[in-house]
């Protein structure tokens, strides 16, 4: 969509009210040329956060087989915890 450009002589025959009107309508559509950009940025900008959120989802596997816990591990540190917690101060400082 181009605008027709009023060449400079044609923009001097213009009465003032045709000039003004011309601005407006200028305007106008300089408002809905920013809001189309807007949108479009906006959509970008969903499209790429869903994109980011699915290849996290795709990679859930993997996140979890990270994160499995070695339960033998987490007993015995919650043994040595509370065997730690019954010590009087003295014993543990040698």
């Amino acid at each position: 969509m181009t605008t027709p450009e009023i060449p400079d002589n044609a923009l001097q025959a213009l009465t003032d009210r045709e000039l003004l009107e011309h601005l407006t309508e200028t305007d106008v559509q300089l408002e809905r040329l920013q809001r189309e950009v807007h949108r479009r940025m906006q959509a970008r900008a969903k499209a790429e956060h869903r994109i980011e959120q699915h290849a996290e989802i795709s990679r859930m596997v993997e996140h979890l087989e990270q994160t499995s816990v070695d339960w033998r591990k987490v007993r015995e540190f919650f043994r040595d915890s509370i065997v730690e917690a019954q010590e009087p101060w003295g014993r543990n400082s040698s």
